[in-house]
């Protein structure tokens, strides 16, 4: 393994150990002097989504780093550099959205948040940080990994980009598992009440997205037109229902619900359609590229396939290895 890709799996795994610490000690200063934390079903409860949100992000990325690592993926290593930046601006919103509430509805909540102030702010500085170093040490795993990308499509330039396309669409795909779900267990803990009509709805979203995103990965792998025509299209019914939970936020009648949690949420939900129209935008780029000899390609590198002869980028050698031909 290339020394710049051990030194990302130990830097995102520094990252989650350190995060995860502060979180934890966060976590429990606030559950000693706040008594109210996980009393109700309301924005008391910000803390701990908060908490749950930074520490699975830090769990996710490290578990996009390892397999950006194990499988060459320079795509997901640069994924990660993206998502670090959305659990920063997380780390970032908490920071405000924690002051607020303890200053407004906590009797000791300024004596509260100055005793987590720091540990915040070194939240933020440490996945900062580690974003920066991970934008250096990318350029140094893309020239080390670049010769996988070869091995596995070879030289022609279409099936490279087809490939690139592919996963994109790969990681965009890991990248909504999160944002969907995170945005659902938000919306139900800090909005919703069990009596609500939506209420089922969203928790109903969880288990949706797994089965839409189960269905993605099964298309893109198989070229199954049917199968991405479906997921197309509900990512367009998702796009609207984000759109529907943006607007409802902004609804006069609607104002009391969403008081306090308004910022973030709408944050996490123009995200959430940035997100999609991504996904969208790639699956329909991955769909017109069905049938033009990329699932071949990778079936042969995984060995899936035994008709060498017909790709010109391969022979087999005397020992029967499969091998690229370098003089094409």
């Amino acid at each position: 393994m290339p020394l710049a890709a051990k030194l990302c799996c130990w830097l995102a795994g520094l990252q989650t150990l350190a995060v995860v610490g502060l979180e934890i000690s966060i976590l429990v200063i606030v559950l000693k002097y706040v008594e109210n934390v996980f009393s109700s079903w309301s924005s008391d409860k910000c803390v701990a989504i908060y908490f749950m949100l930074l520490v699975i992000a830090s769990l996710y990325g490290l578990f996009l780093v390892v397999g950006g690592i194990l499988n060459g993926d320079t795509i997901q290593i640069i994924g990660f550099c993206v998502f670090n930046l959305f659990a920063m601006s997380l780390a970032i919103f908490r920071l405000f959205q924690v002051r607020t509430w303890l200053t407004n509805e906590v009797v000791v909540g300024d004596l509260v948040y100055d005793m987590v102030k720091q540990e915040m702010i070194a939240s933020i500085a440490i996945i900062g940080g580690v974003t920066a170093a991970f934008g250096v040490l990318t350029y140094f795993v893309y020239h080390s990994f670049g010769w996988e990308i070869y091995k596995r499509v070879g030289a022609d330039m279409k099936i490279r980009r087809m490939y690139i396309n592919y996963r994109l669409l790969v990681l965009l795909l890991k990248m909504d598992f999160f944002v969907f779900v995170g945005f659902a267990v938000s919306y139900i803990i800090l909005i919703l009440k069990s009596s609500d009509p939506e209420f089922a709805i969203t928790i109903a979203l969880v288990p949706l997205t797994l089965l839409v995103l189960s269905l993605a990965f099964w298309g893109l792998q198989r070229e199954s037109v049917w199968m991405m025509w479906t997921v197309v299209v509900l990512l367009c019914a998702s796009s609207a229902y984000f759109v529907f939970k943006c607007a409802r936020m902004y609804d006069p009648k609607q104002e009391a619900k969403y008081a306090t949690q308004k910022p973030m949420m709408t944050y996490y939900t123009v995200v959430s359609l940035v997100v999609v129209a991504c996904t969208l935008h790639q699956a329909a780029t991955c769909l017109a590229n069905f049938g033009c000899g990329l699932k071949e390609r990778i079936e042969i590198t995984r060995g899936k396939r035994s008709d060498m002869e017909q790709i010109q980028d391969y022979y087999v050698n005397a020992a029967g290895d499969r091998r690229m031909n370098l003089d094409g």
